[in-house]
């Protein structure tokens, strides 16, 4: 997991397989969007409220790598910028 708060500018790491949950925003969670630099290492879900309970968005890692990732905030504005690196799986 990860904070919008604290991820921006950061390098997180995730094994691969793993999955990278983005939390902090608990009134605009869906109206987040991520732009991937390599969507072969990495890949988004966004935020949704199923009616019986809310997802953070997120992403899988897909196979070992680096990536660049921006995310937007189409409600509130906010963007951050990060990097994702994808270790080996243990």
């Amino acid at each position: 997991m990860a904070d919008f708060s604290t991820i921006d500018g950061t390098t997180v790491q995730v094994p691969e397989g793993g999955t990278l949950d983005i939390t902090g925003d608990d009134e605009t969670y869906a109206d987040w969007t991520a732009d991937i630099a390599d969507e072969d290492i990495l890949t988004f879900t966004p935020g949704k409220d199923d009616g019986s309970a809310t997802f953070n968005p997120g992403f899988e890692a897909k196979k070992e790598g680096t990536t660049d990732v921006e995310m937007k905030n189409s409600t509130s504005g906010d963007e951050v910028h990060f990097t994702v690196e994808v270790t080996p799986a243990t």
